[in-house]
């Protein structure tokens, strides 16, 4: 019997590059470095490859044991490409992204182009793909263990041994890279994922000795300890239990247990979140969902590519995708620590359950599924606008550029109708898509004020005078340790940017150094004005606010070198300083002691 199963195309490569393109590359270093974790992972990165240790992540000079190494090790050998910017330390967040997308890509047509489109294209993926964290990197990392798992069974059945065996190498080094991306959960997701598998799999379910004589355990695990072991063995030698405890213990157990990291959320915190961050895929996965639970429906749907989707090979690797959604769902809905990023590596599996359904739908039922697309979009579309129009409202919502903006999303959304081939179809919703983050990423000038406090660092380094210190009033901001390290110290003891929340402690440091300079929230400037001091305003930055607070009396005592040196990078002990601004002894713990002897000067 011929071979009929249709081939990837030049022109479906082609849709995969031009949608990597633009959605995770295109205006990447274009906004500031957004939120705590943006600049400060960036931050951690530039102090690794400054100082020469690549084994001992720091952050202010303290040890930094909440992540593993990988994303930091990746963002110092891009800032030695691009520079010491937002595109250094977002590029491996796009190129794994990228990798994700291409991966999926190259599974058997139709499903493998579609679910890489869906996923390339869907809201999640690009938020962060251009996000300087760890989820994109881990995402990579269990996409690339739990497709190489079912890649390399379906080679031995084909009696391809040679390929069989690089491809379940390629498994243990994922599994190996998941441990250095972030930590045990790039182990639990994938061999849970497969776990289930196995189980739903009656071959291998029937005869669990064969399948365990193929993945080669002995040397699989050597494999992965030998990639994970890179970092992981040497760290804990030369740190020990320090290590153990605020990595495993801590940042591992206490976060899955409890609600210490003070972030909570109900059982069912993923299901809007997915919902919503894969518009207007979600529609296709209710439907890949449905599909994936129910037993095979003989009855042929008639149109092109069907009976590619019904084949043993599809139906078990839709059997996986469907272990690999669910697996993430479970395991952090019932975690005590609720973040959006955290389900991320869910979405691949998503993209195959809804490409699945792409496929199986009949005609009609096809036809409708691409009407609640677009109208997905011209959701997503509204959305955003209005997002926009509260976040700044600056930005002058024109009735005309809404209407017709909405009415541009509609046409190109409703254009999949009239698509001859699916994945054409698919394609142009895509475009929309891609239309939507070329509207947004230009307007970044607008929103960079409203997520990041880099428009103030530009103040600082104009304004800030020698040994001037600058202090944090009632809000969190690493963006000026990152891009001011030559005037902001960090950190103290808890590894905070310098932070005063009390106005007492404001005037005695205003009282005893003469001047400082605070950042704070527009909402409490008139908390800073008294009459102990004058606040000179500086600048804004959406809701954040820079002044110079004045002693109207003369300062107290003159500053010592030990207690007013601007430090450069906050790589030195900050002891004496912020014991001078909080007036209280905030000594780091011996897991976090200061590991610097003294400044390193300018990058």
């Amino acid at each position: 019997m011929p071979d009929d199963t249709p081939r990837p195309s030049r022109l479906d490569a082609a849709y995969l590059a031009l949608a990597c393109g633009i959605a995770f590359f295109w205006q990447l270093g274009n906004l500031g470095l957004v939120g705590p974790d943006e600049p400060r992972y960036a931050q951690v990165a530039r102090e690794i490859w400054q100082r020469g240790d690549w084994l001992t992540p720091t952050l202010g000079g303290a040890t930094w044991f909440e992540k593993p190494a990988l994303l930091y090790w990746l963002m110092g050998l891009s800032f030695q490409l691009v520079g010491f910017n937002e595109w250094g330390a977002r590029l491996p967040s796009a190129v794994a992204a990228t990798l994700t997308v291409l991966l999926l890509g190259t599974l058997r047509p139709p499903l493998g182009p579609a679910a890489a489109l869906m996923t390339a294209t869907s809201p999640m993926m690009l938020a962060f793909a251009r996000a300087a964290t760890f989820e994109a990197l881990l995402t990579l990392a269990v996409t690339t263990a739990t497709l190489a798992f079912h890649l390399s069974f379906e080679a031995a059945r084909q009696a391809r041994l040679t390929q069989a065996r690089l491809i379940l190498y390629l498994f243990y080094v994922a599994l190996g890279s998941g441990l250095l991306a972030k930590g045990l959960v790039g182990l639990v997701l994938p061999l849970g994922s497969l776990l289930f598998y196995l189980l739903l799999t009656p071959d291998l379910r029937r005869e669990p000795w064969k399948a365990l004589r193929h993945l080669r355990p002995l040397t699989g695990s050597l494999l992965v300890l030998a990639v994970a072991g890179l970092w992981y063995i040497p760290v804990i030698v030369q740190h020990g239990w320090p290590f153990i405890e605020e990595f495993f213990i801590a940042h591992h157990f206490q976060r899955f247990t409890s609600n210490r990291f003070h972030h909570p959320g109900p059982v069912y915190y993923y299901l809007p979140i997915l919902l919503a961050g894969l518009l207007p895929w979600s529609l296709w996965l209710i439907a890949g969902l449905y599909r994936a639970v129910q037993p095979a429906n003989p009855v042929a749907t008639g149109h092109e590519n069907s009976q590619n989707t019904s084949t043993d090979d599809a139906k078990s690797l839709i059997r996986l995708a469907l272990c690999g959604f669910v697996t993430p769902l479970l395991f952090f809905s019932f975690s005590g620590s609720k973040l959006p990023g955290y389900i991320l590596p869910a979405v691949p599996f998503a993209a195959l359950l809804a490409a699945h359904s792409l496929y199986c739908l009949s005609g009609r039922q096809h036809l409708f599924w691409l009407c609640l697309a677009s109208l997905g979009q011209l959701g997503l579309y509204i959305g955003l606008q209005l997002a926009t129009h509260k976040i700044s409202p600056e930005k002058v919502l024109s009735g005309r550029e809404f209407f017709l903006g909405g009415l541009l999303v509609t046409v190109l959304g409703l254009g999949a109708l009239h698509a001859r081939r699916r994945m054409s179809g698919l394609f142009r919703l895509a475009l929309v898509q891609l239309g939507l983050v070329l509207w947004l990423t230009a307007q970044f000038p607008v929103l960079e004020p409203q997520f990041s406090t880099k428009p103030l660092t530009a103040i600082i380094a104009r304004q800030a005078q020698p040994a001037e210190l600058v202090v944090f009033f009632r809000c969190r901001e690493y963006a000026p340790v990152f891009y001011n390290p030559d005037h902001t110290t960090c950190c103290d003891a808890a590894r905070e940017p310098n932070q005063i929340s009390d106005p007492a402690t404001i005037a005695a440091t205003v009282a005893r150094r003469g001047t400082l300079l605070v950042i704070f929230p527009q909402r409490e400037r008139s908390t800073l004005e008294a009459e102990m001091w004058t606040l000179h305003l500086l600048g804004t930055s959406g809701r954040f606010a820079l002044a110079r607070l004045t002693a109207t009396a003369p300062p107290d005592q003159p500053d010592s070198p030990e207690t007013g040196e601007v430090r450069h990078h906050g790589l030195v002990p900050q002891h004496d300083i912020v014991q001078d601004a909080v007036g209280a002894d905030m000594h780091p713990t011996p897991q976090n002691r200061r590991l610097d002897d003294g400044p390193l000067g300018n990058p």
